[in-house]
């Protein structure tokens, strides 16, 4: 769905809706921000623009919310021709810009206006400036901003806003798969083909031969997939509760649905007995909408209405299957189905925080100039991230996903992770990822 009249709101929207939606951090106190003499900009950014950043230097008394003393900001909030020095101009950004653009991801946004929706493929934004997915830095410009008013006022920022809230991360669920059908077979083999053949290239040989024999192991042989048990079990042991997000399609399926969506249908009776007992140990049922989804309210609603008569309980959360997801569409139809939190905000090929955020915020609706009524909370973090697309050890795993969790705790943010059951059989054998990550959290 394209949207011909595509413009940035009016600066007095900017500001109000980045001070709303960052509201966590001043507590109702906006009025301290609103008053900060932060310079506006009249931003025009043409369709198929690039992201491009430029770091900020912060004054001495806030580089501790920087990194490496610095914030990073899209190039259109600095001024044009800025002749001054690098010390002062952290006074001539439009903050409130900054945090708009990189919270709705605008630059995104008009580059699928143009170009239509990369759904969640990182590689198909050519030219972007990548830096943007590394930190949280709409969660840094809000504690910088606090910091500022403090600074104002000679006060401290805790006293003022009072103390931060701890960072809370979501685990999440995409139920799949319940066993291993021909589409997956083909699928997760393609990847160890691939990252074979990577190892080859490097003159990996014997990983090369390792993963080659671990591809025929996987396509040719059958291993139980039904592993709630032990996963709920898992999270008991560290008490942590989760979102299981299910497929609930009961339609017929075309070729094309029988090749994407999960083979199994919500309403036999071994899934009700799943579903009755992830309730009772006080997880959460979420919907997982299929393929086709992702810009049709009527599938969305039908297959939230049928996972609701299933299971007996109202359906709020969801997550697009594959991350299927368009700016213009995604969140209007799930929003007029009735949902109330969406976790689909991921990039399929890297972890990373897509809006620059680590936040749970109404997305900006572009068509009817306000807040959706839907919240996005966004996800970092993935199973396949760390297994299929990166080539890690044990210990540089480990420390890759401190890194995400690090910087949610570093600015109190909020965000999902996600773990796919599958994954906890021996044919992917990343149960001691899924276990690490559990004690992160």
């Amino acid at each position: 769905m394209e949207i011909k009249n595509f413009y940035l709101p009016r600066n007095k929207e900017i500001q109000n809706h980045s001070i709303f939606s960052l509201s966590k951090y001043w507590k109702n106190k906006d009025h301290l921000i609103e008053d900060l003499p932060i310079k506006r900009i009249v931003a025009n950014i043409k369709p198929g623009t690039p992201l491009k950043l430029v770091s900020i230097l912060l004054p001495n008394w806030a580089k501790k919310y920087g990194v490496d003393e610095c914030l990073l900001v899209p190039i259109e909030c600095k001024p044009k021709n800025y002749l001054g020095k690098d010390k002062d101009l952290w006074k001539e950004i439009d903050w409130f810009l900054a945090i708009f653009l990189m919270l709705e991801c605008w630059h995104e946004r008009l580059w699928e206006n143009k170009f239509g929706p990369i759904h969640s493929y990182s590689f198909r934004l050519k030219g972007w400036d990548q830096r943007v997915w590394e930190h949280a830095w709409v969660n840094r410009i809000a504690l910088f901003l606090r910091e500022w008013v403090a600074h104002q006022k000679n006060e401290s920022a805790e006293i003022l806003f009072g103390k931060q809230d701890k960072a809370k991360i979501k685990m999440t669920h995409d139920v799949d798969a319940i066993k291993k059908t021909w589409a997956i077979r083909f699928k997760q083999s393609s990847f160890i083909l691939f990252n074979a053949f990577k190892a080859l290239i490097k003159g990996q040989f014997i990983i090369a031969a390792t993963k080659i024999k671990k591809l025929f192991t996987f396509f040719f042989t059958n291993e139980d997939w039904m592993v709630f048990n032990k996963l709920l079990d898992y999270e008991k042991d560290e008490g942590i509760t989760s979102v299981f997000h299910f497929y609930s399609d009961l339609q017929k399926k075309s070729l094309k649905k029988k090749l994407f969506d999960p083979g199994y249908k919500i309403n036999s009776k071994i899934l009700k007995n799943v579903l009755s007992d992830i309730i009772l140990k006080n997880h959460e049922i979420g919907l997982h909408p299929g393929f086709e989804s992702w810009n049709n309210t009527e599938d969305i609603s039908r297959q939230k209405k049928d996972l609701e008569n299933v299971c007996g309980t109202p359906i709020k959360s969801v997550r697009q299957h594959w991350l299927r997801f368009s700016w213009n569409s995604t969140w209007a139809c799930q929003s007029a189905a009735g949902l109330k939190l969406d976790t689909t905000l991921m990039f399929n090929d890297r972890s990373g925080f897509r809006n620059s955020s680590s936040l749970a915020w109404h997305p900006w609706n572009v068509s009817e100039n306000k807040s959706y009524k839907i919240k996005a909370l966004p996800s970092i973090l993935m199973d396949s991230h760390i297994y299929d697309y990166l080539d890690l050890n044990d210990e540089k795993r480990e420390n890759y996903m401190n890194y995400w969790i690090d910087e949610c705790k570093t600015v109190s943010g909020e965000a999902a992770v996600l773990w796919h059951p599958h994954t906890l059989t021996k044919d992917y054998d990343w149960s001691n990822g899924f276990l690490k990550l559990l004690k992160i959290l």
